[in-house]
């Protein structure tokens, strides 16, 4: 007989509908798996296999043909195991779907050889799209349910092993269970306070965390780089549920979630080492999947030692900076991953680390010269701020005073994002603006017109980095709660441009 059951599977981020048709009939025993599954669904014969016998179930030989529909795309995932294990059972009549159950709910779910259920991988997208289908519910492992709790508005069933998928189908057995998530930030143990002297790379966090923006610093071996930088998730405003449910989906289909981080709270910092690769940072491989740039999604990207990566990852990030996302285009067609994150690179001023002191650099010109042309013009174009920092003179290290906290810190940046909230009427930020509303945002009077003019013959401005500093500079009048662009915000912004 011939038994549909409803699974999904994704394509980039974007979940579609997938029909697992399984036909049982009599014949030479085989067990065929079509339509475009890869290795992890073709193997998944013999978990299905010794899952059922192992949950008590004589398996016959019989003629067994699964069909995954649209057969033209590419489907990957363990979560298969399950749909195509209960349409084997009603098949072979192990099971009567009597109630017609199977046609309102979506079923996923890796099978062990024992016929346990197990945790799989892209749980929350089928969660998502079983809810815009308009269908009853989903049946998920167990493991899975904090993490698709976090969709409202729809029936979860979770199950243990295949007994207790029989009993739900059959008798009803199963309640829907919803678990309440915690959706409140984790309390951190950094503190911008930690980080001694640098005010101005500290002020320059400021304005990332309130306006978005992208930041690089250039300073020696030690200056602190790293540690504002693993500080600046602790001023930026917790993520809404929005975001939550977004990068928690990204998460899951990258396989990054666990029984220990079920769900993605706290705004992600991705810190990838120099040597990563290409496809590791932008996303990639046969068969696409999230990089570092999409897994810092709603979040912060950190590249230190940003002129030790390879010229290409570096050039790679031109498009996904400005365009907050990354197109990926293989044989199998193109996906989509978001890429809406604060980039922040850090690096040394030379190769000896010591180019803002004559007396100990040790690099000729040409080193500098060769060093300098590891940071092209279009990297630099597309980041907002730039920062040279300085060692601390022993007076600074000894020094008590610190400065203000995160706390501190954090609460005039939620302030700043209010004003920009109640702008733009969404949760877009400055960093965001298009052209026009530049031009309506960013209004300038004469005083300020005859200053951003004398900057761009000085500076050699392209017409994008003008729009940036102005970007920058709104962001900065945030910060004061100024209805317009004074002069000290428009110079505070053009003093964080390379010179």
């Amino acid at each position: 007989m011939l038994v549909r059951v409803l699974s999904s599977s994704y394509l980039g981020i974007e979940p579609f509908l997938v029909e697992v048709e399984v036909d049982v009939t009599n014949g030479l025993p085989i067990f065929n798996i079509v339509g475009l599954g890869d290795a992890t669904i073709s193997e998944s014969r013999d978990r299905i296999r010794s899952g059922i016998k192992n949950m008590g179930y004589l398996l016959e030989p019989r003629r067994i043909i699964v069909n995954l529909t649209p057969a033209n795309i590419k489907k990957r995932g363990s979560h298969f195991d399950l749909p195509i294990a209960i349409g084997i059972m009603i098949g072979m009549k192990f099971l009567n779907d009597y109630k017609g159950i199977l046609r309102d709910y979506i079923l996923m779910g890796e099978l062990s050889l024992t016929g346990e259920i197990r945790r799989a991988d892209g749980i929350i997208s089928g969660v998502l799209l079983a809810k815009s289908k308009g269908f009853k519910g989903v049946i998920i492992p167990e493991e899975n349910l904090e993490e698709a709790c976090i969709i409202k508005d729809i029936e979860i069933i979770p199950v243990k092993n295949l007994r207790d998928v029989v009993n739900f189908i059959e008798e009803g057995i199963i309640r829907s269970k919803r678990i309440q998530n915690t959706l409140e930030e984790k309390e951190s143990t950094l503190d911008m306070w930690d980080v001694k002297g640098q005010i101005r790379a500290k002020r320059a966090f400021e304005i990332v965390a309130a306006g978005g923006h992208n930041i690089i610093m250039i300073g020696a071996p030690g200056s602190g780089k790293s540690m504002l930088a693993k500080r600046l998730p602790t001023i930026l405003p917790p993520m809404s549920e929005k975001e939550i449910i977004e990068t928690t989906k990204i998460y899951s289909i990258a396989g990054e979630l666990s029984e220990r981080v079920p769900i993605i709270i706290n705004r992600p910092f991705r810190d990838p080492h120099h040597t990563s690769t290409t496809s590791s940072i932008i996303g990639g491989g046969r068969t696409p999947k999230p990089g570092e740039i999409s897994l810092a999604n709603n979040g912060v990207l950190f590249l230190d030692e940003f002129t030790e990566f390879d010229r290409i990852v570096v050039e790679s990030l031109r498009e996904p900076l400005e365009e907050k996302r990354i197109s990926i285009t293989r044989s199998l067609g193109k996906m989509e991953f978001p890429a809406n994150l604060i980039f922040v690179a850090a690096c040394n001023p030379c190769f000896c680390g010591n180019g803002f002191d004559e007396e100990l650099c040790t690099c000729t010109p040409y080193d500098l010269r060769r060093y300098s042309k590891k940071l092209s013009g279009p990297i630099i174009d597309r980041i907002d701020l730039y920062v040279e920092i300085y060692r601390l003179n022993d007076s600074e290290i000894l020094d008590e005073e610190r400065g203000d906290s995160s706390e501190v810190i954090k609460s005039r940046v939620l302030n700043a994002r209010q004003i920009q909230s109640n702008r733009f009427k969404n949760e877009r930020l400055n960093k965001d603006m298009e052209n026009k509303e530049v031009e309506k945002y960013c209004n300038l009077d004469s005083e300020c017109e005859s200053i951003i003019r004398n900057a761009i013959r000085s500076l050699n401005l392209s017409m994008r980095t003008y729009h940036k500093i102005l970007k920058v500079a709104r962001t900065i009048a945030d910060l004061d709660s100024s209805e317009n662009i004074e002069k000290q915000h428009l110079l505070e912004a053009i003093n964080f441009r390379k010179k």
